[in-house]
């Protein structure tokens, strides 16, 4: 089975993200940026939704960075969830793949998502 980290600090966000996805893919939960990286490390998974505001004093544009400059995972797949609408063109500039306004997006569409680039 196909692993998912997902890094969000709301529960219950976590939680309904988890519960979808979990018939489809092992689905871990991080609730700030550094725990983030360092299950990515351990587990390496198949793809990573990360939310942008994150508590901890790291936020997800610094674990996208981190990210990126270790070799053991920078290659893994990132889609962003995220409150503001405006932090999309930053979050591609940073290494996502997809970026996706939670108030706008329904589940359903960000599993498609997550199926074209576990396609790749």
């Amino acid at each position: 089975m196909r692993k998912i980290l997902l890094i969000e600090d709301d529960e219950a966000t976590a939680q309904a993200y988890a519960e979808s996805f979990s018939e489809e893919y092992s689905v871990e939960v991080a609730t700030s940026a550094q725990q983030g990286l360092t299950q990515a490390i351990h587990s390496k998974p198949d793809l990573i939704l990360l939310d942008i505001m994150l508590p901890g004093g790291k936020n997800g544009f610094d674990f996208l960075q981190d990210l990126k400059n270790n070799s053991q995972i920078s290659q893994i797949p990132v889609v962003i969830l995220t409150n503001l609408d405006d932090q999309r063109q930053a979050a591609l500039d940073y290494g996502a793949q997809e970026c996706f306004v939670k108030a706008n997006t329904s589940i359903p569409e960000i599993e498609v998502a997550i199926e074209k680039l576990l396609k790749k």
